[in-house]
């Protein structure tokens, strides 16, 4: 999810809307457990501050998941907040290396924003987190699931 900065980098104050639909077979799972079954829709837009550029939005989206009573396949529904901002760094933008791609520049320590490169945020990280962040601990196909039975393990929702 690549957004083009361009038309407001220069501009502080300057607003830019975005929209993007990712199909469920361009999203790796999140936490590599937990595969998207629909688009996943993410929108808002992002601002030029002058010192940042902040990104405001939302992210939904469908994921399989499994009953933590019954180990029955359910579908969850997903909504996340978004509101991350990007400072920009100088020079080239480096070879991407998962292992070391959030740990933060010297010097850094404290500042929270997300690193970018010329004109382009890449917003696939903070969208996966937002999400990943909305996992419930336990998903349950209903609320009033039995779960299995602990001598034959049949599911005592079906019996």
């Amino acid at each position: 999810m690549q957004l083009s900065i361009a038309s407001i980098r220069e501009r502080r104050g300057a607003s830019l809307p975005f929209d993007f639909i990712v199909p469920p077979e361009e999203w790796a799972p999140l936490g590599g457990e937990v595969p998207a079954v629909a688009p996943v829709h993410v929108h808002g837009h992002v601002t030029n501050t002058g010192e940042s550029m902040l990104v405001q939005g939302e992210a939904t989206g469908e994921f399989a998941m499994v009953c933590a009573r019954c180990l029955k396949p359910i579908r969850a529904s997903l909504r996340a907040s978004l509101e991350e901002r990007f400072r920009r760094q100088a020079g080239r933008a480096p070879q991407r290396d998962p292992e070391w791609e959030d740990v933060p520049a010297e010097g850094d320590e404290e500042d929270d924003a997300r690193p970018y490169h010329g004109d382009w945020l890449d917003l696939e990280n903070a969208v996966r987190e937002a999400l990943f962040l909305q996992v419930p601990m336990k998903t349950v196909c209903r609320p009033d699931c039995r779960g299995l039975c602990p001598q034959c393990g049949a599911n005592l929702n079906e019996g």
